[in-house]
Order: C-alpha cells, then structure tokens, then sequence
C-alpha cells in the first residue's frame, strides 16, 4: 500500500471517527440540556403546588370564657371591632390576595319556619346570620363539612344575597332564586327559655336566595334553634347593615386575609404582628396554611433529588467526554505521523484538529437544543404535570383549595415514589 492509498484510509477512517464523535456530544449534550429542564419544571411544579394550596391568617377577638352556677361553660367575645381602615393597613403588609371579614347576628323571616331546636318556640324561630364578602372562603365550605350543591357562592359584588341548607330549603321549599324578607333578631334567655330580644321590628331587608349548601357532618349536640347548623344564613355583608346589626366598614367578627404563597406566610404574619393600629391584649392572630407544612418536606425532596441526578448526570457526561477525547487524539498518532510527513506543521495540525472537534461540538450542541425542547416538554407534562394556581379565583373560588387538598394526599408519597411511579 503506498503513501496516497494509506491517507485515502485514514482520511475515511476520520470520518467515520467525526461522526462517532458527533453523536456521543449529541446525545451527552439532550441528556444534560433536558436535566437542566426537568430541573426548572420541577421548581414550577413546587410554586404552582404552593400557590394552588395557598394559606390564611384569620385576625380574631379575644373570648371570655367563664362558667355558671350550673356548670355550664360561657364564652363571651370582647366588644371589640377591625374597622376597614385598619384592614387597609394590613393589605399593605405582604402579598396579600383577598381579605374576607365576617360579622354575626340573627334573623327572622315569615317565610321560614327553622329547624326546631332546645326548647324551640314560634319566638325563638330565628337563624345565625353570618355575613361575609366571599361564602365559598368560609372555614366550614374550605374544610368540605359545608359543599354548595345549588347556584353560586357570594362574593364581594353581591348584595342582598344569602345561602340557605338544603334542610332548611326543603322545609319550607325555596329554591334558588326565590326573595325572601328577613327582619333583625337577638337571641336572648329569660325564664330558662330562649327569646328574641327585639321585641320591636323596625328593620326588614329583600334577600335573593343565591346557593343551597348540604352538610357532610350531623350536629347532634342540644342547642337553640339559632345554634343549629341547618339554620345557619351566609349573607352578603349588607345584608346585617340592612338589619341594623352592623355598621359599613366595622367588623365585629374575624377578618380572615388569604394570600397565594403559604412560603411567606409567616413573614407577612410578623409585619401584620408589628401593626400599632391594632390592640393585641384585645386580638390574636391563628395561621392556616392548609396542610402545606405537611408536603414542604416532599417538595423539598423532589427539588433535591433532581439537582442529584443533574449533578451525576453532568459529572459522568464530562468523565465520559474526556476519556473518549483522549482516546481519540492518542488512536490519531498514525494519522498526525502522515500530516507531518506531508509536510504539514504541528501548529496546523492541532488548529485543524481543534476546528474539528469545535465545529462538531456547534452542531451537535444546537441540534441537541432543539430536540431537548421536545423531550423536556414531554418530560415536563408526563413527569410533573401543570397545575393552575387558581386559588382565590373570584369565578372558582375553591377549586384551588380542593386541588390543594389532592395535592396534600398525592404529596405524602416521597419524591423517588413519585418518579419510580411515573417512570412505570
């Protein structure tokens, strides 16, 4: 074999070695390129599951808890109030998404006749009126004992709405849509029988029934008629200010603030805690991050484990490249020999050298880009899925919850479960 016949060989050997070359940085190159993507899906997946569950802090009154003669125990809110002044204040303290104050009183209607409870009587026939600006932010519908099964919860635009129980509804067959009168009333006790204390009626308001909610948990403790939980009215806010048993703007009850990140949760309660314009001998603050301290563990897990895959990923894919580098210049030595017998300098062999395995790497490293985007795609909606942080979402208002709280049960797996899981 002469001199021509030899370069011909190591000059089609070379090409053989070029693309050998291409492919392994192509296929290094996806590997790294998509760990790197489930990498920043994951970090999506862990904020969309935080603002999906999202988390509360309710301001509250102090309560008096004291016990009568006959070993009955009585609580005793103070005659404090939040004015709206002061929830503005607080808005301003974090990343606050909705605030929902609550006021309490009773009412009467003659197109209802209540649940009969302990010692119920034509006078007593009253329910608990408990007016808000979002009904679905209730702790009772939040925690699923309360489930809206007709119409549509209240929200801060309504006026003159109410939701009634399905028993309630029943009983005196209201549907939704129906108006009905409400008149004020105030639970009272004289005699050992329960009153109303507004002898007087002066104050009557036009509701529209906007919802029908059932109960999944049976109260079946002694209580007055008002106490009863079927006899339970949600209400627009204007409803009690109609009734005369609140005043616009002044919040006798709790004020409950929901925000959409439940990581910042206690750093917003620490500012709201360093509030002057609040009395604190007066109020407490009671956190609710639902269920988000139960997962952060997994979360962080899940986050750890792909940045320990990323790492032996890269770590391999560079020991790997370096061998197969060396190997390759030292197979090269016959090759180099012939270039310098042709009379080709050491200087132009390593630049040609070099060229070749850059403009190699270029092209396997942008097309490897490319396909990267489609598996980290794939990976991203096989692996981790999306989720719409729609918590506090005026038209679903509890979906994000009621996701959040799938997300809390699917979470107690730990991370490697979840990936063994989805890789089967």
């Amino acid at each position: 074999m002469n001199f021509t016949q030899r370069a011909m060989l190591y000059i089609s050997r070379k090409k053989g070695k070029t693309v050998s070359l291409f492919l392994v940085i192509f296929v290094v190159a996806v590997f790294l390129i998509s760990c790197f993507g489930v990498r920043n899906a994951s970090k999506k997946l862990t904020r969309d599951i935080r603002t999906s569950i999202g988390a509360a802090f309710y301001i509250r009154a102090n309560t008096e808890v004291s016990m009568n003669e006959n070993g009955e125990t009585n609580v005793t809110a103070n005659d404090v109030h939040i004015s709206q002044n002061v929830i503005d204040e607080i808005m301003q303290t974090g990343e606050i998404k909705y605030c929902n104050p609550v006021n309490y009183g009773f009412a009467k209607s003659d197109a209802i006749q209540f649940i009969p409870g302990d010692k119920h009587t034509a006078e007593n026939n009253m329910g608990k009126v408990t007016a808000l600006r979002f009904s679905a932010l209730s702790p009772n519908f939040t925690d699923e004992t309360a489930v809206l099964t007709e119409g549509k919860h209240i929200t801060e635009t309504d006026t003159g709405k109410i939701l009634i129980s399905e028993p309630l509804a029943n009983a005196n067959q209201i549907s939704v849509g129906d108006t009905l009168t409400l008149t004020h009333a105030k639970l009272g006790e004289a005699d050992g029988m329960y009153i109303d204390e507004i002898y007087v009626k002066t104050a009557y308001i036009q509701v529209q029934v906007s919802g029908i909610y059932k109960l999944n948990a049976k109260d079946t403790s002694i209580k007055p008629t008002a106490g009863i939980a079927e006899n339970e009215i949600y209400a627009s806010l204007d409803v009690l200010n109609g009734l005369h048993e609140s005043e616009t703007g002044i919040y006798t009850g709790e004020v409950d603030f929901y925000i959409t990140d439940p990581k910042k949760l206690d750093g917003i309660t620490r500012n709201v805690a360093l509030l002057q314009s609040i009395d604190w001998t007066t109020h407490f603050i009671r956190i609710n991050d639902f269920s988000y301290s139960k997962i952060a563990d997994r979360l962080s897990s899940l986050g750890d484990l792909v940045k320990i895959l990323l790492i032996l990923v890269s770590v391999v894919s560079a020991a790997f490249l370096t061998l197969l580098l060396t190997m390759r210049m030292r197979s090269r030595m016959q090759e180099t020999g012939i270039l310098l017998a042709a009379g080709i300098s050491k200087g132009q062999i390593m630049a040609g050298f070099l060229l070749e395995v850059l403009s190699v790497a270029i092209i396997a490293l942008i097309l490897s880009y490319i396909t990267s985007l489609f598996v980290t795609g794939f990976l991203g909606h096989n692996l981790f899925g999306e989720l719409q942080p729609n918590l506090l979402n005026e038209e679903t208002i509890t979906t994000g919850m009621q996701n959040g709280l799938q997300i809390v049960n699917y979470l107690k797996l730990s991370a490697i479960e979840i990936l063994l899981i989805y890789a089967s």
